[in-house]
């Protein structure tokens, strides 16, 4: 009997494109009112140093609260939802990788090399504890040059790499990624329906092997992966570990 909880699950290819458009659409939509609110609520000054400020050390801004606390329990509960479908500095980062890849039409989006990757993506947590470290220290990082010079560097990284920041730098991502580790949620694959094409791998932004194995730390659930699987392979469910070969 199949205990396993879904959230989404297809065995039907024609139902999955047509379900699978649709979520996307709705996580555009998503990350366009989310990021609209914090251009509202910065007065469009959207600052990376502020960003991280605001949720890692905090402020009295009810909004701020609220949001810091939703990101948190869907991180407990979905993964790292928030960093795909609510950040609005994810969605500045989506829009630079997927230009790239329709005026050069790529097929498969760029990659960092897997050594240097596999130990980049622990730097974020190194920024993390700079970030508490400098607010315990009294240390004070603000200005609008240094916030834009930083936001320029990081829009031209995410260009050339799919979601830069988000994957090595960001210290909401980790803090959230640690939260993410323990997700009911989890994104799961049946080997004995993969294939092993690696289209999900060749569409992932945050560079997982999948095939291999799922990093639910670093997943952002933006289902790109599951979007191209032709064999319905993967699944979003709890309570469950991949599936093995029989």
């Amino acid at each position: 009997m199949d205990s396993r909880v879904y959230i989404i699950k297809f065995d039907n290819w024609g139902f999955m494109v047509n379900l699978m458009n649709k979520i996307q659409i709705l996580r555009k939509i998503s990350q366009t009112l989310f990021f609209v609110r914090a251009l509202i609520v910065t007065g469009f000054y959207l600052s990376i140093v502020g960003f991280i400020k605001r949720f890692i050390i905090g402020d009295r801004i009810l909004a701020t609260i609220i949001t810091k606390i939703i990101a948190i329990v869907l991180a407990f509960i979905a993964g790292r939802v928030f960093c795909g479908w609510m950040c609005p500095f994810g969605f500045l980062f989506n829009l630079v990788y997927e230009l790239r890849v329709k005026l050069f039409k790529l097929k498969k989006l760029p990659t960092v090399d897997e050594k240097i990757h596999n130990k980049l993506i622990y730097f974020k947590y190194v920024v993390l504890i700079l970030v508490v470290l400098a607010y315990l220290s009294g240390v004070k990082i603000s200005g609008y040059t240094l916030a834009y010079l930083l936001l320029a560097l990081f829009l031209v990284l995410g260009f050339i790499y799919p979601m830069f920041f988000c994957r090595y730098v960001c210290p909401v991502g980790s803090l959230l990624s640690i939260f993410a580790r323990f997700s009911i949620f989890k994104l799961k694959l049946d080997e004995n329906k993969c294939v092993g094409c690696r289209l999900c791998e060749r569409k992932c932004p945050m560079q997982i092997k999948i095939t291999e194995k799922i990093d639910q730390m670093e997943c952002i659930r933006c289902f790109e992966c599951m979007s191209v699987c032709k064999k319905g392979a993967l699944s979003f469910s709890a309570f469950t570990k991949n599936t093995k070969k029989e």
